[in-house]
């Protein structure tokens, strides 16, 4: 997996449409189960999906909100822990080849801070729309 587009979950809102790249989705949770082994990103993006949930229709909406959970995590490395607009998110692995890792490798890096870690899987848990800013 190496961007948005590799979750089953925002292709099927997105649809033909590219979900957005996740370096372009505002960064904003995270979240280090150590009893699950577990690692929860939160993102944000006002790119909206093409295949909206039935019940999002019932208020407007201009921001689309996503949780990604990393489970089966190893190897959690963290320097610095407060959020940077600059940053660059990085997800690889993956593909089941020979020779080639099964796991992701999972990157978020600014210019002072950093956590990476390998996971065995991922998939998205929640996603919500709320409408941000002025109407």
């Amino acid at each position: 997996m190496t961007d948005s587009s590799d979750l089953p979950e925002l292709r099927a809102l997105y649809g033909t449409a590219q979900p957005p790249s996740l370096d372009t989705c505002g960064f904003f949770y995270v979240h280090v189960d150590e009893r699950e082994s577990s690692v929860t990103f939160g993102f944000e993006t006002s790119q909206l999906p093409a295949h909206p949930e039935p019940e999002w229709s019932a208020k407007p909406y201009n921001t689309l909100c996503f949780f990604v959970e990393f489970t089966g995590v190893t190897g959690l490395r963290m320097a610095g822990i407060v959020a940077e607009a600059e940053r660059s998110v990085r997800i690889a692995g993956g593909a089941i080849a020979e020779g080639a890792s099964d796991r992701l490798d999972v990157t978020v890096a600014g210019d002072r801070r950093e956590i990476s870690f390998s996971a065995a899987a991922s998939r998205v848990t929640h996603t919500r729309v709320y409408l941000q800013g002025s109407p």
